[in-house]
């Protein structure tokens, strides 16, 4: 298990940081996404670096949400002993609580999105 848990936070770690770097080379060596038209790099224009990022950043997602899963009991335990001062849950308390917080985050997501679309304006 130690095994697996260090390459998922290596393979996190990396996407991370792939994130990072497109992000800070898109802000430094190309202009405003609004002049950027024609602009390439590496043979790869704006919104196809664009695109890149995105799917990093989904990758990175995926990997924290393994992280998350893979140490799931000791988040509970922590939550538990050190923050709330109740007793440990057990597991399948545990498995409860992870998949209905997973439920009412991708829900949080979702309206949150649903609003924005209902909300945008074009020109």
């Amino acid at each position: 298990m130690t095994l697996i848990n260090f390459w998922v936070d290596a393979m996190l770690f990396v996407a991370v940081v792939v994130v990072v770097w497109i992000a800070v080379m898109l802000w430094v060596a190309f202009p405003s996404p609004t002049t950027a038209a024609g602009w390439s790099l590496w043979g790869l224009t704006y919104d196809q670096w664009h695109h890149v990022q995105f799917a990093a950043l989904c990758i990175a997602a995926g990997l924290t949400l393994e992280h998350l899963v893979l140490h799931w009991n000791w988040v509970c335990t922590v939550l538990a002993t050190r923050i709330l001062h109740v007793r440990r849950p057990d597991e399948g308390n545990q498995a409860i609580y992870g998949v209905g917080t997973f439920i009412c985050l991708l829900l949080l997501v979702k309206a949150s999105l649903i609003a924005a679309i209902l909300s945008i304006k074009s020109p």
